[in-house]
C-alpha cells in the first residue's frame, strides 16, 4: 500500500489568482497548491492528498485518521502576534484564516498524533511558532549583514548558497554529506527555535535552513529552502522526499498491523 500523505493547501483571501486565470468570480477566495509538492511526493512513492483550510479543525479529523504523514507547505508570512511581536517594517502579506487553522493543525499533529512530518519554508516557520519559537519578520531589515535569501526571479531549481549539515542529524543520514547547495526564496526565517527542535542545517550567515524534532525515532524534519522545486532537475535533492515517504510507509504498515490485531481479537 502506498502511504497517504496530506499536504496543506495555500489560501488566498483575494480574487487575483482566479480573475487572472479567468476561472473565478469577483471577491472569490481561493485554496490552491503548487504542483511541485504533488509531483515530489508522487515521484517518491506517496499518494498526495491536499488538506483544505477549514473553519473548524475538527472537520479534518476523519481525514487525519487516515493519512500516514503530513507536509506543511510554503506560502504567506505568519502573523507575528502568534509569537508575541507587533508587525515590523518588511513584514509581508499574511492570511489570518490560514494562520489560525495551521497553528492548531500543527499542534494537533505534533502533540496528538505520531505520523511523520515534513515542513517546507513557511512550514518550518509554522512548526517553530506552534512550539513557542520566534521568527525574523524580514531578513533584509533585521539581518542586513547576511546574504540575500529572497531571490524571487531566480530559476526555482538553482542552488544559490551552500548549507552546512550537522553530522548527528536525520538530514545528514539522508544526504550523507556535511554540505549541500540549496535554492533560496524566503525573506523570513527562524530566530528562536521551537521547543523540542534542534537546528541541524545552517546557511553561511547562520540562518537556520533545517531543523528536526529531538524525539527518538520520530521523523519530524523541516527545511527553510524549497526541495520540491529542485528535485526534478537536481537528483541529489530527492533523498529527502524518499526518506519522508519511506517513513510514512512504515507508519502505514504499523497502523495496518494494529488494525489486523484488533480484528483478530
Amino acid at each position: 500500500m502506498k502511504p497517504l500523505i496530506g499536504i496543506c493547501a495555500n489560501y488566498l483571501s483575494n480574487d487575483a489568482a482566479g480573475m487572472a486565470a479567468g476561472i473565478g468570480a469577483k471577491n472569490q477566495e481561493w485554496q490552491m497548491l503548487a504542483d511541485d509538492y504533488i509531483v515530489a511526493i508522487e515521484r517518491a512513492g506517496g499518494v498526495p492528498v491536499i488538506l483544505p483550510i477549514t473553519e473548524d479543525i475538527e472537520t479534518l479529523t476523519p481525514l487525519l485518521q487516515k493519512i500516514d504523514g503530513i507536509l506543511f507547505s510554503g506560502g504567506s508570512d505568519i502573523d507575528p502576534n502568534y509569537y508575541g511581536e507587533y508587525p515590523k517594517f518588511g513584514l509581508g502579506f499574511i492570511e489570518p484564516k490560514r494562520d489560525a487553522h495551521e497553528i492548531k493543525l500543527a499542534q494537533k499533529v505534533l502533540f496528538e498524533m505520531n505520523v511523520p512530518v515534513l515542513g517546507i519554508c513557511r512550514g518550518m516557520q509554522l512548526l517553530t511558532v506552534a512550539t513557542g519559537g520566534t521568527l525574523y519578520q524580514d531578513l533584509q531589515s533585521q539581518k542586513p549583514a547576511g546574504i540575500n535569501h529572497s531571490v524571487p526571479k531566480a530559476l526555482r531549481h538553482h542552488a544559490f548558497h551552500p548549507v552546512e549539515i550537522e553530522k548527528d542529524s536525520i538530514l545528514y543520514q539522508i544526504y550523507e554529506t556535511t554540505e549541500l547547495g540549496v535554492n533560496s526564496f524566503h525573506h523570513q526565517a527562524v530566530k528562536d527555535i521551537g521547543q523540542g527542535f534542534k537546528a541541524t542545517m545552517l546557511a553561511p550567515d547562520g540562518i537556520v535552513e533545517g531543523m528536526e524534532l529531538q524525539n527518538g525515532d520520530r521523523f519530524v524534519v523541516a527545511v527553510q529552502w524549497h526541495p520540491e522545486m529542485m528535485e526534478a532537475q537536481v537528483s541529489t535533492i530527492r533523498p529527502l522526499f524518499n526518506a519522508f515517504v519511506e517513513k510514512c510507509k512504515l507508519a502505514s504498515h504499523n497502523l495496518t498491523l494494529v488494525s489486523s490485531d484488533e480484528t483478530i481479537a
